[in-house]
């Protein structure tokens, strides 16, 4: 492959990545949220851990102050509770339960499309991508890490 073709197929691979954003985007938006908020909720349900705020920093790749901001909201509605940890520093964040039937309602519709959605592939399909995406995320990793060193 030459180097244009290369260039065409990576623009293509990345304009469609843009795309699947912004279906996800759209959809958040539509129920008054932002993404951001919605991989923090997203984060919260689907795992038995607990979380602080310095944790889903670290899971998400989000700043600490925009993570407190979503909190200090969901904590207002009554979403989560704040509970103290061992490390007086962090609190653990609780979902409560109008919090888990407020993600019930907005996720399980998005649930559904991405399951329908993967519904067109086949298991063999699924795990190319994954693979695929799991290369193209180590070599990216250490090539931005490359840059860092510098």
């Amino acid at each position: 492959m030459d180097d244009d073709s290369r260039l065409i197929a990576c623009m293509r691979y990345l304009e469609s990545w843009h795309r699947v954003d912004n279906i996800y985007k759209s959809y958040v938006k539509s129920v008054g949220l932002n993404y951001s908020a919605m991989q923090i909720l997203k984060l919260l349900r689907n795992t038995k851990e607990v979380y602080s705020q310095k944790c889903l920093c670290e899971k998400l790749g989000l700043p600490k102050q925009l993570i407190y901001t979503h909190i200090k909201s969901f904590w207002k509605q009554g979403y989560v509770e704040l509970k103290e940890a061992e490390d007086r520093r962090n609190k653990e964040i609780i979902l409560t339960p109008k919090g888990s039937k407020y993600i019930e309602e907005i996720l399980m519709p998005l649930n559904n499309a991405e399951k329908n959605t993967w519904g067109n592939f086949t298991i063999e399909e699924i795990l190319d991508f994954a693979e695929k995406m799991e290369k193209y995320e180590k070599h990216l990793e250490s090539n931005i890490n490359n840059l860092q060193a510098d």
